[in-house]
């Protein structure tokens, strides 16, 4: 399995496991269905898997959940940016949701 490098430069190896709860923890009593989810979750570990590099940034590994989320439900690409990115004020979920409606 490729490894995952985090921002501070801890190395661990990728985890199916990790993808499902930020995707569950995103979408908690959101009414999507399960099938879609487990859809996102294999193209994102497909592309990681595909790719023909060792390490994986989890900057890179974020921002995939989060375009999937944008795909799934708005709420739970809020909800998983909020944290993703350490939103300090309104104002940042304000671009958020700006971000996610002009699709």
């Amino acid at each position: 399995m490729p490894t995952i490098v985090k921002s501070n430069g801890q190395r661990e190896d990728f985890s199916r496991a990790k993808l499902e709860t930020s995707f569950h923890r995103a979408l908690h009593k959101r009414l999507v269905e399960t099938a879609k989810v487990e859809e996102a979750i294999e193209r994102i570990e497909q592309a990681v898997l595909n790719e023909a590099k060792r390490e994986h940034s989890s900057r890179k590994i974020g921002e995939m959940v989060m375009e999937e989320l944008k795909k799934l439900d708005q709420v739970g690409y809020v909800r998983f940016a909020s944290v993703y990115r350490s939103f300090s004020d309104v104002e940042e979920f304000k671009d958020a949701i700006r971000e996610v409606t002009k699709q």
